[in-house]
């Protein structure tokens, strides 16, 4: 899917309570608030579904959006009605956003897609030679293998 939902956030006057809630609600294991960062504290990376965080502010549930050219993204929803609340913004080194508001009201975001690591490739290990089963001639059918030549001495 072009540009799948990557990231959440829950933002309310009470951070520490929406946390605790969410936590006690959902077992969601979180990062210490970072209280610099408006009492905001991240999931810690789930097995499964996206990455998310809870932190204090006006009260709101976004998703962000994930995209190669962030601003890129913004032009076509400013074009397509959106109205911006943040401009593109590096938040931290692999952290670049932006924040909209959609025709409707509702708050989203874009956020620069990450490039995947490259894997690893390693040679596969030579697996040690397992005894082979009957051939089909040794079992009583005829075998579709060619005879080896032999060689004289």
């Amino acid at each position: 899917m072009a540009n799948p939902v990557m990231w959440f956030e829950i933002m309310g006057k009470d951070s520490t309570g929406l946390q605790k809630f969410y936590r006690d609600v959902f077992g969601w294991k979180m990062t210490p608030p970072n209280k610099e960062m408006g009492n905001y504290s991240m999931l810690e990376r789930p097995d499964k579904g996206i990455g998310g965080g809870i932190g204090e502010g006006d009260t709101r549930v976004s998703g962000y959006m994930e995209t190669p050219e962030p601003q890129r993204m913004v032009d076509k929803a400013v074009a397509a009605g959106a109205r911006v609340i943040m401009p593109v913004t590096t938040i931290t080194p692999t952290t670049t956003i932006a924040m909209l508001v959609d025709p409707a009201g509702n708050t989203f975001g874009v956020m620069k897609a990450q490039p995947v690591a490259q894997r690893k490739t390693t040679k596969r290990a030579t697996a040690k030679a397992k005894p082979r089963k009957k051939t089909t001639a040794a079992r009583g059918r005829k075998s579709t293998a060619r005879p080896k030549k032999r060689t004289r001495r």
